[in-house]
Protein backbone atom coordinates (compact mmCIF):
# COMPACT_ATOMS: atom_id res chain seq x y z
CA UNK A 1 0.00 0.00 0.00
CA UNK A 2 1.53 3.25 -0.85
CA UNK A 3 2.45 5.52 2.04
CA UNK A 4 0.01 8.09 1.07
CA UNK A 5 -3.76 7.27 0.35
CA UNK A 6 -6.04 9.54 -1.83
CA UNK A 7 -9.37 9.19 0.01
CA UNK A 8 -12.44 11.17 -0.84
CA UNK A 9 -12.11 15.07 -1.96
CA UNK A 10 -13.13 16.32 1.30
CA UNK A 11 -12.92 15.00 4.78
CA UNK A 12 -14.65 15.26 8.09
CA UNK A 13 -17.82 16.79 6.84
CA UNK A 14 -15.71 19.40 4.41
CA UNK A 15 -17.94 17.54 1.58
CA UNK A 16 -21.28 20.41 2.22
CA UNK A 17 -19.21 23.53 2.88
CA UNK A 18 -17.00 25.38 0.37
CA UNK A 19 -15.04 27.95 2.34
CA UNK A 20 -13.25 27.51 5.41
CA UNK A 21 -11.80 28.91 8.97
CA UNK A 22 -8.65 28.29 10.37
CA UNK A 23 -9.18 27.30 14.25
CA UNK A 24 -7.47 25.86 16.89
CA UNK A 25 -4.59 28.86 16.68
CA UNK A 26 -3.76 30.81 19.96
CA UNK A 27 -3.84 34.53 19.86
CA UNK A 28 -0.97 35.93 18.51
CA UNK A 29 0.68 32.40 16.77
CA UNK A 30 -0.08 31.45 13.21
CA UNK A 31 -0.60 28.22 11.50
CA UNK A 32 2.21 27.06 8.85
CA UNK A 33 1.33 26.25 5.46
CA UNK A 34 3.59 23.42 4.07
CA UNK A 35 4.85 22.26 0.74
CA UNK A 36 3.91 18.46 1.67
CA UNK A 37 1.34 16.66 3.90
CA UNK A 38 3.82 16.38 6.67
CA UNK A 39 5.50 17.77 9.58
CA UNK A 40 8.45 16.01 8.63
CA UNK A 41 10.88 16.65 5.50
CA UNK A 42 8.24 19.76 4.63
CA UNK A 43 9.11 23.11 4.05
CA UNK A 44 6.73 25.97 5.39
CA UNK A 45 5.84 27.77 2.41
CA UNK A 46 3.47 30.60 4.63
CA UNK A 47 2.09 31.28 7.58
CA UNK A 48 -1.73 32.10 8.33
CA UNK A 49 -2.79 33.64 11.33
CA UNK A 50 -5.27 32.51 13.70
CA UNK A 51 -7.86 34.74 12.67
CA UNK A 52 -8.08 33.66 8.67
CA UNK A 53 -11.04 32.89 6.61
CA UNK A 54 -12.26 32.33 3.17
CA UNK A 55 -9.92 29.45 2.76
CA UNK A 56 -10.74 26.47 0.38
CA UNK A 57 -9.94 23.08 0.17
CA UNK A 58 -9.46 21.41 -2.70
CA UNK A 59 -8.22 17.75 -1.97
CA UNK A 60 -7.27 16.26 1.29
CA UNK A 61 -5.57 12.63 1.91
CA UNK A 62 -4.57 10.35 4.75
CA UNK A 63 -0.88 9.24 5.17
CA UNK A 64 0.66 6.06 6.52
CA UNK A 65 0.54 7.52 10.18
CA UNK A 66 -3.25 8.53 10.34
CA UNK A 67 -2.50 11.93 9.78
CA UNK A 68 -5.34 13.78 7.77
CA UNK A 69 -3.82 16.46 6.01
CA UNK A 70 -5.79 19.47 2.84
CA UNK A 71 -4.44 20.90 -0.08
CA UNK A 72 -5.35 24.84 0.52
CA UNK A 73 -5.50 28.23 -1.58
CA UNK A 74 -6.31 31.26 0.52
CA UNK A 75 -6.33 34.72 -0.69
CA UNK A 76 -3.08 36.81 0.89
CA UNK A 77 -2.86 40.48 -0.54
CA UNK A 78 -3.17 40.79 -4.33
CA UNK A 79 -2.44 36.84 -4.55
CA UNK A 80 -2.67 33.40 -3.43
CA UNK A 81 -1.01 31.06 -0.83
CA UNK A 82 -1.29 27.56 -1.61
CA UNK A 83 0.27 24.61 0.66
CA UNK A 84 -1.15 21.90 3.11
CA UNK A 85 -2.30 21.95 6.54
CA UNK A 86 -3.17 19.57 8.90
CA UNK A 87 -7.05 19.12 8.66
CA UNK A 88 -7.02 19.56 12.76
CA UNK A 89 -6.85 23.44 12.13
CA UNK A 90 -9.94 23.71 9.44
CA UNK A 91 -13.68 24.12 10.10
CA UNK A 92 -16.66 25.04 7.57
CA UNK A 93 -17.66 28.88 7.84
CA UNK A 94 -20.68 28.90 9.39
CA UNK A 95 -23.14 31.13 7.42
CA UNK A 96 -22.71 33.95 10.28
CA UNK A 97 -19.33 34.05 9.67
CA UNK A 98 -19.18 36.09 6.67
CA UNK A 99 -20.09 39.18 8.84
CA UNK A 100 -18.03 37.99 11.85
CA UNK A 101 -15.26 40.40 13.28
CA UNK A 102 -12.72 37.73 12.02
CA UNK A 103 -13.81 37.75 8.68
CA UNK A 104 -13.73 41.16 8.27
CA UNK A 105 -10.45 41.90 9.74
CA UNK A 106 -9.20 39.04 7.22
CA UNK A 107 -10.75 40.61 4.39
CA UNK A 108 -9.25 44.18 5.63
CA UNK A 109 -5.91 42.23 6.22
CA UNK A 110 -5.44 41.29 2.57
CA UNK A 111 -6.89 44.72 1.65
CA UNK A 112 -4.10 46.53 3.11
CA UNK A 113 -1.39 43.73 2.11
CA UNK A 114 -2.23 43.80 -1.66
CA UNK A 115 -1.47 47.58 -1.67
CA UNK A 116 2.30 46.37 -1.20
CA UNK A 117 1.85 44.68 -4.75
CA UNK A 118 1.23 45.98 -7.97
CA UNK A 119 -2.23 44.71 -7.99
CA UNK A 120 -3.45 47.17 -10.49
CA UNK A 121 -5.21 44.29 -12.80
CA UNK A 122 -6.78 43.01 -9.09
CA UNK A 123 -8.41 46.65 -8.15
CA UNK A 124 -12.04 45.26 -8.97
CA UNK A 125 -11.09 42.27 -6.39
CA UNK A 126 -11.10 44.84 -3.57
CA UNK A 127 -13.10 48.00 -4.76
CA UNK A 128 -16.79 48.51 -5.86
CA UNK A 129 -17.19 50.87 -8.73
CA UNK A 130 -18.15 53.15 -8.63
CA UNK A 131 -17.02 54.02 -5.56
CA UNK A 132 -18.09 57.03 -3.32
CA UNK A 133 -15.49 59.51 -2.23
CA UNK A 134 -15.76 60.63 1.57
CA UNK A 135 -19.37 59.07 1.91
CA UNK A 136 -20.98 61.53 -0.59
CA UNK A 137 -22.73 61.28 -3.71
CA UNK A 138 -19.26 62.03 -5.78
CA UNK A 139 -18.51 58.76 -7.33
CA UNK A 140 -14.81 57.68 -8.21
CA UNK A 141 -14.39 55.24 -11.54
CA UNK A 142 -11.98 52.39 -11.90
CA UNK A 143 -10.19 54.69 -14.37
CA UNK A 144 -9.34 57.41 -12.24
CA UNK A 145 -8.48 54.91 -8.92
CA UNK A 146 -6.59 53.43 -11.26
CA UNK A 147 -4.34 56.60 -12.91
CA UNK A 148 -4.13 57.93 -8.76
CA UNK A 149 -2.59 54.31 -8.04
CA UNK A 150 -0.19 54.25 -11.49
CA UNK A 151 1.21 57.39 -9.88
CA UNK A 152 1.34 56.67 -6.73
CA UNK A 153 3.30 53.27 -7.22
CA UNK A 154 5.91 54.76 -9.16
CA UNK A 155 6.81 57.62 -7.26
CA UNK A 156 6.67 54.54 -4.36
CA UNK A 157 7.85 51.08 -5.79
CA UNK A 158 8.26 49.76 -2.61
CA UNK A 159 5.78 49.90 0.41
CA UNK A 160 4.46 48.33 3.67
CA UNK A 161 1.78 48.64 5.24
CA UNK A 162 1.04 47.18 8.90
CA UNK A 163 -2.86 46.94 9.88
CA UNK A 164 -2.99 47.49 13.59
CA UNK A 165 -6.44 47.82 14.46
CA UNK A 166 -10.06 47.58 13.59
CA UNK A 167 -13.27 48.85 15.10
CA UNK A 168 -16.74 47.93 13.43
CA UNK A 169 -18.79 51.43 13.83
CA UNK A 170 -22.05 50.52 12.07
CA UNK A 171 -23.85 47.38 10.52
CA UNK A 172 -26.37 47.37 8.20
CA UNK A 173 -27.95 44.92 6.45
CA UNK A 174 -26.36 45.98 2.76
CA UNK A 175 -23.33 47.55 4.66
CA UNK A 176 -20.69 47.54 7.45
CA UNK A 177 -18.42 51.01 8.33
CA UNK A 178 -15.41 50.10 10.06
CA UNK A 179 -12.42 52.25 11.29
CA UNK A 180 -9.07 50.91 11.05
CA UNK A 181 -5.55 52.21 11.34
CA UNK A 182 -2.76 51.33 9.82
CA UNK A 183 1.09 52.26 10.16
CA UNK A 184 2.82 52.54 6.71
CA UNK A 185 6.53 53.18 5.01
CA UNK A 186 7.01 53.99 1.21
CA UNK A 187 10.20 53.99 -0.96
CA UNK A 188 11.59 55.22 -3.73
CA UNK A 189 14.14 56.98 -5.92
CA UNK A 190 16.63 57.58 -2.34
CA UNK A 191 13.60 59.13 -0.35
CA UNK A 192 11.11 58.06 2.31
CA UNK A 193 7.82 58.02 3.88
CA UNK A 194 6.71 56.89 7.31
CA UNK A 195 3.25 57.27 9.23
CA UNK A 196 -0.06 56.26 10.02
CA UNK A 197 -3.46 56.54 8.72
CA UNK A 198 -6.90 56.23 10.38
CA UNK A 199 -9.62 55.70 8.29
CA UNK A 200 -13.06 55.08 7.82
CA UNK A 201 -14.28 52.21 5.30
CA UNK A 202 -17.94 50.86 3.98
CA UNK A 203 -17.37 47.36 3.06
CA UNK A 204 -20.34 45.55 1.28
CA UNK A 205 -20.98 42.42 0.84
CA UNK A 206 -19.78 40.81 -2.19
CA UNK A 207 -20.25 36.93 -2.25
CA UNK A 208 -18.26 35.21 0.68
CA UNK A 209 -16.56 38.53 1.30
CA UNK A 210 -16.70 42.54 0.59
CA UNK A 211 -15.64 45.07 -1.40
CA UNK A 212 -14.36 48.97 -0.33
CA UNK A 213 -17.13 51.15 -1.34
CA UNK A 214 -16.14 54.15 0.19
CA UNK A 215 -12.71 55.51 2.04
CA UNK A 216 -12.61 58.78 4.24
CA UNK A 217 -9.16 59.39 5.99
CA UNK A 218 -10.06 60.73 9.44
CA UNK A 219 -6.19 61.39 10.27
CA UNK A 220 -3.08 60.85 7.87
CA UNK A 221 -0.11 61.14 10.61
CA UNK A 222 3.45 61.44 8.57
CA UNK A 223 6.49 60.87 10.85
CA UNK A 224 9.45 63.31 11.09
CA UNK A 225 12.51 61.88 9.79
CA UNK A 226 14.71 61.03 12.58
CA UNK A 227 18.17 62.60 13.26
CA UNK A 228 21.09 60.32 13.01
CA UNK A 229 23.21 60.32 16.28
CA UNK A 230 26.70 61.94 15.79
CA UNK A 231 28.87 59.99 16.53
CA UNK A 232 32.22 59.25 14.23
CA UNK A 233 32.89 56.37 15.92
CA UNK A 234 32.11 52.82 13.94
CA UNK A 235 33.00 49.75 15.75
CA UNK A 236 33.10 46.22 14.52
CA UNK A 237 31.87 43.54 17.38
CA UNK A 238 32.57 40.80 15.50
CA UNK A 239 32.87 39.40 11.90
CA UNK A 240 28.90 39.47 11.59
CA UNK A 241 28.33 43.19 12.94
CA UNK A 242 28.35 46.43 12.54
CA UNK A 243 27.50 48.61 15.02
CA UNK A 244 27.04 52.44 13.21
CA UNK A 245 26.16 55.82 14.49
CA UNK A 246 27.72 58.00 12.14
CA UNK A 247 26.28 60.19 9.71
CA UNK A 248 24.90 58.01 7.18
CA UNK A 249 26.62 60.27 4.66
CA UNK A 250 30.16 59.91 5.60
CA UNK A 251 29.73 56.21 5.50
CA UNK A 252 27.85 55.22 2.52
CA UNK A 253 30.27 54.48 0.68
CA UNK A 254 32.06 52.53 3.37
CA UNK A 255 29.13 50.51 4.73
CA UNK A 256 26.19 51.51 2.98
CA UNK A 257 26.71 51.02 -0.42
CA UNK A 258 23.39 52.30 -2.18
CA UNK A 259 23.83 49.16 -4.70
CA UNK A 260 23.69 46.76 -2.67
CA UNK A 261 20.58 45.40 -1.03
CA UNK A 262 19.41 44.75 2.87
CA UNK A 263 16.37 43.59 4.51
CA UNK A 264 14.94 45.54 7.61
CA UNK A 265 14.56 42.96 10.22
CA UNK A 266 13.55 45.21 13.05
CA UNK A 267 13.60 48.18 14.93
CA UNK A 268 13.81 48.22 18.95
CA UNK A 269 13.50 51.38 21.41
CA UNK A 270 15.85 49.41 24.14
CA UNK A 271 19.07 47.57 24.11
CA UNK A 272 18.57 44.18 20.94
CA UNK A 273 17.95 40.90 22.97
CA UNK A 274 21.31 38.93 22.09
CA UNK A 275 19.57 36.01 21.48
CA UNK A 276 17.07 37.56 19.05
CA UNK A 277 21.18 38.47 17.69
CA UNK A 278 22.22 34.99 18.19
CA UNK A 279 19.43 33.72 15.34
CA UNK A 280 20.28 35.57 13.21
CA UNK A 281 24.03 34.16 13.20
CA UNK A 282 22.49 30.62 13.68
CA UNK A 283 21.02 31.13 9.90
CA UNK A 284 24.00 32.24 8.65
CA UNK A 285 23.41 36.08 8.12
CA UNK A 286 25.14 39.05 8.67
CA UNK A 287 24.17 42.42 10.07
CA UNK A 288 24.02 45.86 10.77
CA UNK A 289 23.07 47.81 13.52
CA UNK A 290 22.20 51.11 13.12
CA UNK A 291 21.45 53.88 15.55
CA UNK A 292 19.36 56.74 15.12
CA UNK A 293 17.53 59.47 17.02
CA UNK A 294 13.99 59.91 17.37
CA UNK A 295 13.02 62.76 19.64
CA UNK A 296 15.14 61.82 23.10
CA UNK A 297 15.23 58.16 22.53
CA UNK A 298 17.30 56.10 20.14
CA UNK A 299 15.94 53.58 18.14
CA UNK A 300 18.30 50.79 17.52
CA UNK A 301 17.57 49.34 14.20
CA UNK A 302 18.91 45.80 12.70
CA UNK A 303 19.34 45.25 9.27
CA UNK A 304 20.12 41.73 7.53
CA UNK A 305 23.07 42.12 5.00
CA UNK A 306 24.47 42.98 2.51
CA UNK A 307 23.33 40.97 -0.41
CA UNK A 308 24.61 42.28 -4.17
CA UNK A 309 21.34 41.38 -6.37
CA UNK A 310 17.74 41.43 -5.69
CA UNK A 311 17.49 37.90 -6.29
CA UNK A 312 19.77 37.15 -3.68
CA UNK A 313 18.00 39.31 -0.99
CA UNK A 314 14.23 38.18 -2.05
CA UNK A 315 15.78 34.41 -1.23
CA UNK A 316 17.39 35.79 1.72
CA UNK A 317 13.91 37.34 2.98
CA UNK A 318 11.99 34.09 2.53
CA UNK A 319 13.90 32.70 5.02
CA UNK A 320 14.17 35.67 7.22
CA UNK A 321 10.61 35.85 7.29
CA UNK A 322 10.38 32.13 8.13
CA UNK A 323 12.81 32.01 10.59
CA UNK A 324 13.41 35.34 12.35
CA UNK A 325 10.97 37.98 11.57
CA UNK A 326 7.65 37.96 9.42
CA UNK A 327 7.16 41.59 8.55
CA UNK A 328 10.90 41.61 7.37
CA UNK A 329 11.26 43.94 4.13
CA UNK A 330 13.47 44.54 1.66
CA UNK A 331 15.64 48.19 1.98
CA UNK A 332 17.90 49.12 -0.79
CA UNK A 333 19.02 52.44 1.09
CA UNK A 334 19.51 52.86 4.99
CA UNK A 335 18.54 56.26 5.82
Amino acid sequence: MKNIILLMLLLFGFGYATKYEIVHIKRGKALNVRDTPSLRKSAVVGRLAGYTTDVSVKECLENIRGEEWCYITVPKGGSHLEGWVNSYYLAPMAKTSKFSRLHIQNFLQNFYLADQENFLDKLQVFYAFPMQRYFRSRNVSLMELRQKKVRFYKKWPKRHYRFTYLKILKRKRNYIDVQTTVRWRVEGHGDYKAGKDIQKLRLVPSGNTFKVLAIKYLRHTVYPKPKTVVDENVTNEDNNTTIVTSPIDKIVKETFDGKKYYIKAGSFFSEINKNYLALISKNGFPYIIQKVRQGKKVIRRVFIGPFNSEEATQKALTRVRAKINEHAYIQTVIH
